[in-house]
C-alpha cells in the first residue's frame, strides 16, 4: 500500500511540475510578446520620424534648387534683354508639385505620430515603471508623457 501511495505521489508531483512548467513557459511568451509589441511600437515611431525628417531636407533641398534655377533664369533673361514673364519653366513646375507632395507625406506621418501618442506613452509608462524610479503613479505617467512629447517635438 505504501509503494502504491508512493507512486501515486511521484505521479502527482510529476504532473504539477509538468503543469507549472508549461504555465511558466506561457508567462515568459506572454512577456516576451508584450516586449517585442512595445519594441515594434517605438521602432515604428522612430521609422517616421526619420521619415518626416528626411522627407522635410529633401523639401528644403528641392526649394533650394528651384530658387537657384528661377534666378539662373532671370538672369540669362537679363543678359538676353528678353521681357518677363511669369511663367515657370517645366522643371520648376515639376518641383513645386514634389514639394506639395512632400508636405502632404510629413504630415500625414505626423498625423500617425499623434496617433500612436497614447500607446507609446502607455509603452514608456511600463518601461518606466519597470525601472523603479520610486515616483507615484502619477509622476511616472507625467514623466511618460513628456518623453513622448519630447519624441513627438524632435520632429
Amino acid at each position: 500500500m505504501s509503494f502504491e501511495s508512493e507512486q501515486e505521489n511521484r505521479r502527482r508531483l510529476s504532473r504539477e511540475s509538468r503543469e507549472s512548467s508549461a504555465e511558466f513557459r506561457e508567462n515568459k511568451e506572454g512577456e516576451v510578446d508584450e516586449e517585442l509589441q512595445k519594441a515594434a511600437a517605438m521602432e515604428r515611431a522612430d521609422l517616421v520620424i526619420k521619415e518626416v525628417k528626411s522627407s522635410q531636407k529633401q523639401m528644403q533641398n528641392i526649394a533650394r534648387n528651384m530658387q537657384e534655377v528661377q534666378k539662373a533664369i532671370r538672369q540669362l533673361r537679363a543678359q538676353l534683354q528678353l521681357a518677363q514673364n511669369n511663367d515657370d519653366p517645366v522643371s520648376v513646375v515639376q518641383d513645386k508639385k514634389r514639394i506639395e507632395e512632400l508636405k502632404n507625406k510629413i504630415a500625414e506621418n505626423i498625423s500617425e505620430l499623434e496617433n500612436m501618442r497614447e500607446d507609446l506613452i502607455r509603452e514608456q509608462l511600463d518601461e518606466l515603471q519597470k525601472q523603479n524610479l520610486g515616483l507615484s503613479e502619477l509622476e511616472l505617467k507625467n514623466k511618460a508623457e513628456e518623453l513622448v512629447e519630447e519624441l513627438i517635438r524632435m520632429v
